[in-house]
């Protein structure tokens, strides 16, 4: 029943007969019908990637040293795909030290290798975009602060426990009262903040930056938490993802009217755009809680794409235009 997951797969060896079973579960990872192909180690080491080979235990290694270890390496089946499998194994001996029988378990651990691979990927794509231009996201659980994302302490150079004591040290002096009374009252109305301080950094530069904080929310539509991206105020059309989709749960029905009322267009025409039917776009008018955010997300898409523009003000209003 486990092996019918397509995950998971064994196989043994025994050296006295020179007999090798492998279990379907087995076959179907490494991508091989049982009717035509013979179970045999020696095959599942030619299916190996070459740069993953010495990581595997050779069969000589095995009758030699009766040893085997966790390994996780790469196999490319005979149709050209490629899986990361996780495989555990173990050597039964004789009394007298001699390996007799070896047997083994190969998992498919692809996709979370992949999701792996892109995480770290996306943590050296972040980390390039701050080095070369001094912006960033991050997310902060609550406010007040109780901590601050290691960019911020990096960019502005100073010590967490000062920052936390006066979050605003960073900004210009003679700006500070104004920008922290400002974020502070949208703060508490869970509204979005948006202010372009000039900030003192680590390298004593100082430098007009734009702060977006939007407030993050959960399923249950109720604030959780809040999305920061933070970076030099020259750069323009750099929003990441997460923040784009923060701001998208902003958006309400009345949004959504008045960028059909700059296109000319009528809700039929909305809802052909964005692939959604007639009812589903009445009910993101009317802000009907019945309408997922998933349609809302795609009638903005629609909107964006044949020209209109969603800004957020100082305030934290939602302001549309049309290129």
């Amino acid at each position: 029943m486990v092996e019918g997951f397509g995950l998971t797969g064994t196989w043994s060896w025994s050296f006295t007969t020179d007999e090798h079973v492998w279990s379907p579960g087995l076959f179907r990872i490494l991508g091989l019908e049982p009717s035509t192909a013979r179970a045999e180690y020696g095959l599942l080491l030619a299916l190996v990637h070459p740069e993953d080979r010495d990581k595997v235990t050779s069969t000589s290694e095995l009758l030699q040293t009766g040893q085997m270890t966790q390994q996780t390496f790469r196999i490319i089946r005979p149709d050209g795909t490629l899986r990361t499998v996780m495989s555990r194994g173990e050597v039964i001996v004789a009394p007298s030290g001699r390996p007799l029988q070896a047997m083994g378990v190969l998992i498919d651990v692809s996709d979370r290798e992949m999701l792996a691979r892109a995480q770290a990927a996306e943590r050296r794509r972040k980390r390039t975009l701050f080095e070369q231009t001094g912006a960033f996201t991050s997310v902060t659980p609550v406010y007040p602060y109780i901590d601050f994302s290691p960019e911020w302490l990096e960019l502005v150079g100073l010590p967490r426990q000062e920052l936390l004591e006066e979050p605003t040290l960073p900004v210009l002096k003679e700006e500070r009262t104004r920008w922290r009374d400002h974020g502070r009252e949208l703060y508490l109305a869970r509204k979005v903040v948006h202010t372009r301080p000039r900030l003192i950094l680590a390298n004593g530069e100082i430098k007009p930056y734009r702060m977006v904080m939007v407030p993050m929310r959960n399923t249950a539509g109720d604030a959780d938490g809040w999305v920061n991206y933070i970076a030099p105020l020259h750069l323009t059309g750099m929003a990441p993802d997460a923040m784009r989709q923060s701001l998208e749960q902003l958006v309400r029905g009345m949004h959504l009217r008045a960028g059909r009322a700059l296109l000319g267009w009528s809700m039929q025409q909305l809802a052909e755009a964005a692939g959604l039917s007639f009812s589903t776009v009445r009910r993101l008018e009317d802000e009907d809680e019945s309408a997922s955010r998933r349609a809302c997300q795609a009638a903005v898409r629609a909107l964006r794409s044949h020209g209109i523009v969603f800004s957020f003000m100082d305030d934290g209003t939602l302001a549309l235009g049309k290129t």
